[in-house]
């Protein structure tokens, strides 16, 4: 199979070994980092311009028309290696996305929150109207290994205060009346995949109580939804009625019973 074949992928199929679509001479011996990044992202994008832009052409035209209409709010870390539309397979117009260090929420009302997130949250629901809320956290988390390493997070950096909101996923892993997440199949591997769980629970907790969730889910318009990725594996988990236990997704995009009711 020539390069321009292997490279020449359609929208939304399978992904793999990317940078061996890129020139050789990209990650030539001894050239400047920020230099070799810069002419990576400009010939990813002439890559999309080629190859997958005509195909998707229509239906960007067709959203652009008609606005988005998302059914799902897919909120999750902002993780480079998460690639929401690759891990739900979806496409253009299909989620409603909102990424941040460490898939937080911060609860309404908090000292320092933060607006952009509950504004996403509120937009979501209000505006346009989605049927469901997923909060994706993964494996490997920096934001969590930063939690646990650090336990009360330094307010001097916009980073440190933000950290703060994870605080009580901390405090939930500490709390012995509490069950603790757990993944099914398998015991946690440390520390970190522990506080990762539980931090998927507890920001679950926070979404109900910003007001415009807490409406629609007593309306019965909204469910939410908790998921865990490990990268790793390639594995994804979604979180049961019981909001303790992680179930694996099977190929075939099947899953317990259980995981097709509202968290």
């Amino acid at each position: 199979m020539s390069e321009n074949a292997r490279c020449r992928r359609r929208p939304w199929t399978p992904w793999r070994d990317h940078r061996s679509c890129f020139p050789a001479a990209l990650a030539a011996a001894g050239q400047e980092a920020e230099e070799a990044a810069g002419r990576e992202l400009a010939h990813g994008i002439g890559v999309f311009q080629r190859d997958t832009a005509p195909l998707v052409r229509a239906e960007l035209a067709r959203l652009a028309r008609e606005g988005q209409r998302p059914a799902q709010l897919f909120l999750t870390c902002a993780d480079s290696r998460l690639v929401t539309s690759m891990i739900t397979a979806s496409g253009p117009g299909d989620l409603f996305v909102v990424r941040n260090v460490g898939n937080l929420v911060p609860p309404p009302g908090e000292e320092h929150g933060d607006d952009s997130v509950a504004a996403a949250v509120e937009y979501a629901v209000k505006v346009l109207g989605v049927r469901s809320i997923t909060v994706c956290g993964h494996s490997g988390c920096g934001a969590m290994q930063a939690l646990l390493t650090a336990g009360t997070p330094g307010a001097a950096t916009p980073l440190g205060r933000w950290l703060g909101h994870g605080l009580p996923s901390l405090a939930r892993l500490a709390d012995d009346r509490r069950t603790r997440p757990r993944l099914a199949g398998r015991a946690p591997a440390d520390a970190v995949e522990e506080l990762c769980l539980a931090n998927v629970v507890q920001q679950l907790e926070h979404l109900r109580a910003h007001a415009p969730v807490a409406r629609a889910l007593a309306a019965e318009a909204l469910e939410l939804h908790g998921m865990y990725f490990h990268v790793g594996e390639a594995q994804a988990y979604l979180l049961g009625r019981t909001g303790t236990l992680f179930e694996d997704v099977r190929e075939d995009g099947g899953a317990a019973e259980e995981l097709h009711s509202p968290v």
